[in-house]
């Protein structure tokens, strides 16, 4: 095999897909809803699994490093009392491309069963119409995984990360992002020393 021609088919791949995304409708509610929490108090769960898991995980990351208090639930753990994490005004968002992931299904209708339907779910991924509950639906329609082993996450885990950095940056700053936000969550490691306007101490002391 071409190597570098293969990798470089990898990334075009990878290109063309993060090219073709366009800001919806659905994405607009998705980020009203999410600036909309900071007012309420109410909390944005992320979830997901597998490799939209770990998506989830860096968007609740995100999130939290920007002022919207959140954090990740698996699904698997949610049916053994982690869906009692939820509260009723809490926001969640859902990462699955195929939009019918069993765990993520049972935790959001277990979650609806226990809080009388009160949270509003976002769910990321290609289907229109996931099996996924949901009250909003960001889709980034069909694609084609970017692997000659077409059910590997590539294409889709790509878009699922820039859809998360476009729905959290776009809510933080309708709100009121600025630096002393993020400065006020980041007192350590080199974003706290550049702040402070000092130089990050390398590993020799200098």
């Amino acid at each position: 095999m071409d190597v570098q021609k293969r990798a470089s088919e990898v990334l075009k791949a990878q290109q063309v897909a993060v090219q073709g995304l366009v800001v919806t409708p659905a994405m607009l509610q998705a980020i009203e809803k999410m600036a909309g929490m900071k007012a309420t108090g109410g909390r944005i769960i992320t979830t997901g699994m597998g490799k939209a898991g770990i998506v989830a995980t860096k968007m609740s990351a995100t999130l939290a490093s920007i002022g919207l208090p959140s954090f990740f639930v698996s699904p698997a753990e949610a049916a053994h009392g982690d869906v009692g994490r939820v509260a009723p005004e809490d926001l969640v968002i859902v990462f699955s491309h195929s939009g019918s992931t069993g765990e993520v299904v049972a935790m959001i209708e277990t979650l609806h069963a226990l809080n009388g339907k009160q949270n509003v779910v976002i769910v990321i991924g290609s289907a229109d119409k996931p099996k996924i509950p949901a009250s909003i639906v960001v889709s980034y329609g069909a694609i084609q995984e970017s692997c000659i082993v077409s059910k590997v996450p590539s294409t889709s885990t790509t878009l699922m990360l820039v859809i998360a950095d476009v729905l959290a940056i776009a809510a933080a700053e309708s709100i009121g992002l600025d630096d002393s936000w993020f400065k006020a969550r980041h007192p350590g490691g080199a974003i706290g020393h550049a702040y402070k306007g000092e130089k990050k101490p390398s590993l020799d002391g200098t």
